[in-house]
């Protein structure tokens, strides 16, 4: 699988018009719980934390975003189970206050075209919804496009 043959702007520009569209998506797998796709999903596929990816890496996961409804749909797609429970301290009117939580995640796992995606879908406390987290995928190669050769000639002095 390779990334379209796009710059990065022009890809961003697609990938999230397509993302966009999707809204929410019934899912089979949590009895037909919808997933819903926000925009902490779009920009999880750009950061990790407060750390921008790599312009590359977004390129790859973007050009996996057509894939995700096709994934969440099958009934037969594989799925794993974690859940992470969270600390984090936090640093309210001068006072630090630790704060638990914990978070589960299912990650959906199909092979296309020789490559492997996975979709994690996320759920954090116990009254939150299901909402798309991120995609990833192996056997992505960049496509840089093609160069335009230069016709001026250089003058020989």
């Amino acid at each position: 699988m390779k990334t379209w043959p796009l710059g990065y702007t022009k890809a961003k520009i697609k990938a999230k018009a397509i993302y966009s569209k999707m809204g929410r998506i019934q899912c089979p797998a949590f009895g037909g719980e919808h997933v819903s796709f926000t925009s902490e999903g779009f920009n999880h596929l750009m950061r990790k934390g407060r750390l921008p990816r790599t312009k590359n890496e977004q390129k790859k996961r973007f050009v996996l975003i057509p894939y995700i409804e096709q994934i969440i749909k099958n009934p037969k797609a594989v799925i794993l189970y974690e859940r992470r429970e969270t600390k984090v301290i936090s640093n309210r009117h001068g006072e630090k206050i630790t704060i638990q939580s914990s978070a589960d995640f299912w990650t959906f796992v199909e092979t296309i075209n020789e490559c492997r995606i996975k979709v994690v879908i996320r759920k954090i406390s116990e009254k939150g919804n299901r909402h798309f987290f991120s995609v990833m995928g192996d056997k992505i190669k960049i496509n840089r496009g093609k160069k335009i050769k230069s016709k001026i000639k250089k003058s020989r002095d």
